[in-house]
Order: C-alpha cells, then structure tokens, then sequence
C-alpha cells in the first residue's frame, strides 16, 4: 500500500525506480536533461489538460452535437502529433536476415557499424604490414595485395549496411543521412589505406636508413589512431544498446578526444618524416618524392579517422 494510502501513478513509480537505480551507481550513471523534460512534462499535463478542456467547451458552444463532431477531430489530431513525434525519435530495432554477418553476432544497426569498423582495422593492419615490410627493404606485394582484398571485404559491408539504410530496414537514434555520413566517413579510412599500399607498389622506396625508419614510425602512429577510433565506435554501439546515459556519453567523448589526439600525433611524426625527406633527398629526388606521397597517403588514414570520429558529435549534443 502506498504511503499514507495516497494513490501513485505507475508512470511515476517506474520513472522514480530506474532513476533510483541509476542513482545506486553514482549521480553521473543519470540524464538529468532526460529526467527534467519527464517532471517538466508531469508539471505541464494539468494546466494542459484544463486549457484543453476550456478550448473545447468554447468551439462546441455547450452543444452536446458540437461537442460529438470536434472531440473525434480533436483525438484524431492529437494522435497524427503523438504518431509524428514518436516516427522522428531516436529508435532502435532490430535489424533482420542478413546475408553478409551472422544474427548472432550483430543484430542492430550501430552493431553492424561496428562491425565495419572493425574490418576497416583489419584494412589497416594489413596496410601496416606492406609499410613494414617495404620500410625493411623487402618486397611487400603480397602485403599490398592482402591489402586490397581487406578494403574490398570493407566495402562488401558498407554496401550492406547502405543498402539497409535506403531499404529503410530500420530506424536509429540519428537519421538516415547521418548515418550514411557517418559510414561514408567510416569508409573512407579504409580506402586511404588502400591507397597507401597501391602508393608503395608503384617503384621502390627512397633508400635512405633514417627516412625508412621513420616511415615505419608513421605507420605506427597511424595504426594506433585508428585502434583510438575502433573503440570510439565500440562505445557509440554499446551507448545505443544500453542508451544515452552521462557515463556512456562521457565515454565516447574521451574517445573522441583520443582520437583527435592520436591524430595530432602522427601529424607530428609526418611532420618530422617530411622535413628528413626534403632535408636529405637531394641525390634521388624521384625516390623521395615518392617517400613523401606515401606519408601523406598515410596522413590520410589519420585524418579520415578524426573526420570519422568528429562525426559521432551531434549525437553527443541531443
């Protein structure tokens, strides 16, 4: 029995519950945001409610006739704005009978998504693996073509999940185009990658013991940013399975920062990487001319990956 036998709203005991719950973890496991608009809109039924009353007393005139045509027009306009906010909220579903990854191990959209992430890492280990190898003076075409084949597997994804996406299979806590952004955006790491390793098979690199080790120092910096951004998009999946809650946002705003600063940092070693390159390829200056497009092919995964990331922000501000 309710305290001092006064009747509560189920509505109201479920809300207090899970922000009970959420509390029990610590005040950030809460969307305070998300808890007012709830009180805000517990505080606004009853004036709402009155006015609404007083509007139809007023058009039907009194008149029990009136009154019997304009309360079916007013539930039906009522329900189109109810049906109309509920089709543009954030929803997730399942996503159904998918040819190219299990059900079992992906199910919703931002699980696929991740799941292209995921290959478009492997993309780049394979990358990584030609630029080691060519940086040891060895030959790397079957790297280079390991290479190739992985981006294609990338693509074989992302042509899934877009073709879901215009299907309209499912909806999302972002739009279609957002999402499509945000996968084209994805994709693009992978294909800078691939342009990397296409980079390195068109003649040898400058033969030069500092700029090889410092190609290979890029790689490395490179490889680690998109690792940063594979788990910023781990956290982006696990936020819209478990919902938007201030720690998961906190989560995948760190990662997010993360990223952004793994990039800063192989901004830096290309930097350095270049300035060796002008500095000192003066005797080959096709080699290092070549050198120098590689590191900035592999610039280009770095910034794809920050692009990529930087992208998941306005989700972060709804």
């Amino acid at each position: 029995m309710p305290f001092l036998a006064v009747p509560v709203s189920t509505t109201h005991t479920l809300v207090g519950a899970v922000v009970g719950v959420g509390l029990a973890g610590g005040a950030k496991a809460v969307d305070f945001r998300v808890f007012g608009k709830i009180v805000a809109s517990w505080i606004a039924s009853v004036p709402v409610a009155a006015f609404g009353a007083v509007v139809l007393f007023v058009a039907s005139g009194g008149d029990d006739l009136n009154m019997i045509v304009i309360l079916p027009i007013a539930f039906l306009t009522v329900g189109y704005v109810m049906w109309k906010n509920i089709r543009d909220e954030p929803v997730e579903e399942v996503v159904h009978d998918s040819t190219l990854i299990d059900d079992a191990v992906a199910h919703t959209p931002f699980e696929l998504f991740h799941e292209h992430a995921k290959s478009v890492e492997i993309t780049v280990e394979k990358m990584l693996e030609a630029v080691n190898k060519a940086s040891e003076r060895k030959d790397a075409s079957a790297e280079i073509k390991a290479t190739i084949e992985a981006e294609l597997a990338a693509d074989v994804l992302k042509n899934d999940l877009r073709s879901r996406m215009v299907a309209l299979e499912f909806r999302l806590m972002v739009n279609r185009d957002e999402f499509l952004h945000m996968l084209s955006r994805q994709d693009r790491i992978a294909d800078y990658a691939q342009n990397v390793a296409e980079q390195l098979s068109f003649r040898e690199l400058y033969d030069n013991d500092d700029a090889l080790v410092n190609l290979k120092k890029m790689g490395e910096a490179v490889a680690i940013t998109v690792a940063a951004y594979e788990d910023a998009v781990e956290a982006l999946k696990d936020m819209s399975l478990s919902g938007m809650t201030k720690v998961a946002k906190e989560r995948l705003e760190n990662l997010i920062d993360a990223v952004n600063l793994r990039e800063h940092e192989a901004d830096e070693v290309e930097s350095r990487a270049a300035a060796h390159v002008f500095s000192s390829g003066d005797e080959d200056a096709l080699a290092a001319m070549h050198m120098y497009r590689v590191l900035q092919r592999l610039d280009d995964v770095a910034n794809a990956c920050e692009k990529a990331a930087n992208a998941f922000l306005p989700i972060l501000h709804r």
